[in-house]
């Protein structure tokens, strides 16, 4: 069997007992104290959530906090690997110009300045070349699975640190030799979609250069490694992680002193209660009731006032319904503007032409999430739809465009600026509609709403994304969901 990866470096199988660990961008608050005591243990005064009803005062210890914010890291991780299927590891890069950066080139230029000048000595120094091995060495280890017993062995023999020491002090050290060694490796342990990298290694002449750009590679490798590994066990983790999530979550909420507040606060927004005889205490129609209600709920993600507290529910997705609710408003803009748009009659190659002005506009479109970029990017859009209707009308020998005409195309084009716009408004109503079905109806065959049949590969889509992240949240947090409902219809 062949120890290289496929293309995505898919092809070694990891060790089940593998673990990845991330460090969330904002870590869990772990409360504080004035003074220290070594030996006695830091207290936090927290009371129960109102759904479960009032507890008495309890006491938990740093200690539970800790752990807590532990397991919400772990969390964050799984939930990513099992609601992100593009997820990977992607290599740390400091930004430019900082601090952080400066330290490490001018750390790794030392490094390699240090082996350069003890290799260039009469006679060569190999103090700084023994420490480099022993690196490339490790680097190696680091991109071997459990099973390459064989190719480990043979590392250990090969490079072995008495042996080279040895060969250095009989001043007998063949650099270039353990080099072609470690490229050869690296070739046959490394993705097909690395052997061009690793070539380019073989084309250098110079030895610190050499050793360099493996240390590089190595480096790429190990995180192509942890990819492979983290796509052999996402079936696992979406397997497992509902529960895991759950009850992290609890944990969570034992040393919180109410860690469903904004949740209950989103949810009673979108409670309808119209019909409904109160108080209600039918399980059917409550469940019903919070079906509709998290549909709602779900969809206002997708426009979210960022002056508000997210729910805690669905604060690890965050970013994803922020990056999809600009996606749908790019699509409601997009939609809106080839409606506003001159029509030029009902030929099959105009649909084309048509399909081609919707790709040219979503490309202008690419960086704009919000109204104050829509406008000053409006006008871009009106001279391109003015120039596609000029070379249309062209092409079937039809009169050109007059002025009054072009400047009303792009009046009527600036005019979508306004949120309030009527035809803004219709397509936002039916997009929000098609999506609310989905949900509600979990996914299956829908029609595409009148007027948009031009976007059916966005819509279903973003539909299919939009449906993935809310059946995981529900499938974690539904119980809450459907406590905080049943509380609110209990309500007199």
């Amino acid at each position: 069997m062949s120890d290289r990866q496929g293309p995505s470096g898919s092809g070694q199988k990891g060790d089940k007992d593998e673990k990845f660990t991330r460090t969330p961008s904002q870590p869990m608050p772990t409360g504080s104290r004035s003074s220290y005591y070594p030996n006695e243990p830091i207290q936090f005064r927290v009371r129960g959530s109102t759904i479960t009803g009032a507890s008495p005062p309890k006491f938990v210890t740093l200690e539970d906090i800790m752990k807590a914010a532990h397991g919400m890291q772990n969390m964050a991780l799984a939930h990513d690997i099992a609601v992100d299927q593009d997820f990977k590891l992607e290599p740390f890069e400091p930004p430019d110009n900082s601090y952080q950066k400066l330290v490490k080139e001018t750390m790794h230029k030392a490094y390699f300045d240090i082996l350069r000048e003890q290799l260039n000595s009469d006679p060569p120094e190999y103090k700084q070349a023994l420490v480099l091995l022993q690196d490339v060495k490790q680097g190696l280890f680091s991109i071997l699975l459990p099973r390459h017993k064989r190719i480990r062995e043979m590392i250990e023999e090969v490079l072995d640190h008495d042996f080279i020491k040895q060969q250095a002090e009989n001043n007998s050290l063949d650099f270039h030799k353990y080099a072609n060694f470690v490229v050869d490796l690296m070739a046959k342990l490394a993705a097909p979609a690395r052997d061009e990298m690793i070539q380019d290694i073989t084309k250098l002449t110079d030895t610190v250069d050499i050793f360099r750009s493996i240390l590089e590679t190595l480096e790429i490798l190990k995180l192509d490694l942890a990819n492979t590994l983290i796509a052999m066990i996402r079936p696992h983790v979406q397997q497992e992680s509902v529960q895991y999530e759950r009850s992290k979550f609890d944990e969570l909420l034992k040393v919180s002193e109410d860690g469903l507040q904004y949740t209950r606060e989103w949810l009673q927004r979108h409670i309808d209660k119209t019909g409904l005889t109160i108080p209600v205490t039918d399980a059917i129609v409550i469940r019903n009731v919070t079906a509709q209600t998290l549909a709602k709920a779900y969809l206002e993600l997708l426009e979210w006032d960022r002056t508000k507290n997210y729910p805690e529910t669905v604060s690890l997705d965050v970013s994803r319904f922020t990056e999809l609710g600009i996606q749908v408003y790019k699509l409601i803009c997009t939609a809106s503007i080839l409606l506003v748009s001159p029509s030029c009659g009902n030929d099959p190659s105009i649909a084309t032409q048509k399909q081609q002005l919707k790709e040219k506009i979503i490309i202008i479109l690419d960086n704009t999430s919000n109204d104050i970029e829509l406008k000053a990017i409006l006008p871009s859009v009106a001279e391109e739809i003015i120039l596609f209707t000029e070379n249309l009308l062209e092409g079937l020998n039809q009169a050109a465009l007059s002025s009054d005409t072009k400047e009303l195309i792009q009046s009527q084009i600036l005019s979508l600026s306004d949120p309030e716009h009527r035809v803004r408004q219709i397509v936002r109503q039916r997009m929000f509609e098609f999506l609310k079905e989905i949900l509600v109806c979990g996914g299956g065959s829908r029609q595409i709403p009148v007027g948009l049949s031009a976007f059916t590969q966005e819509l279903t889509s973003v539909s299919g994304t939009l449906l993935r992240y809310v059946m995981h949240n529900k499938a974690v947090f539904t119980t809450y969901y459907l406590d905080i409902v049943a509380e609110e219809l209990s309500k007199n």
